[in-house]
């Protein structure tokens, strides 16, 4: 990879400051894609929950760790009310994949299985991003705007993190 491709992905990023937090996530979100991809080659793309997962596996453990003990990871998953109340589908069954399960398991994994934990955040940031497209309303719930804000905090980090991987 050229150094200028990810000074590029970098400046993208550091960009989105300037941002409304809608626009930020969603500009971080495909910057941390164009990483994935970048990593793993035009020919290897796949749905976007493998190829970040994919992503996530070039970070160390105890990269994983300080990131998933960062304070806008906690009031993110123990939002009140609930990031569930917020993210789940009002026709959502109580599944394997359901969101009350994802958001559960990041809590309790956090320090004995950290990668997990860190797949299911991107999980989650990954159905942000899905509500953000079907027009996720930050105007009609104030908790809205908390939750993005917590999670745009969340996806800097990890697109930082994850930057810094490039070869």
């Amino acid at each position: 990879m050229e150094n200028s491709e990810r000074e590029q992905i970098l400046n993208e990023i550091i960009s989105t400051q300037s941002l409304p937090d809608n626009e930020a996530f969603d500009a971080m979100w495909a910057a941390l894609t164009k990483v994935a991809d970048v990593m793993q080659g035009e020919s290897e793309r796949d749905l976007d929950r493998q190829r970040i997962e994919s992503l996530f596996k070039k970070l160390s453990e105890e990269e994983i760790k300080r990131l998933l003990k960062d304070g806008s990871v906690d009031s993110l998953i123990f939002l009140d009310p609930p990031l569930e109340t917020i993210l789940a589908d009002p026709d959502e069954k109580a599944v394997e994949d359901s969101t009350m399960r994802i958001i559960a398991e990041v809590r309790s994994s956090r320090d004995s299985a950290p990668r997990e934990a860190l797949a299911n955040l991107g999980e989650i940031l990954r159905r942000l991003r899905d509500k953000l497209a079907h027009g996720f309303n930050t105007e009609s719930s104030p908790g809205n705007n908390e939750v993005l804000l917590l999670a745009r905090k969340i996806l800097y980090l990890i697109c930082i993190l994850t930057v810094s991987k490039l070869d």
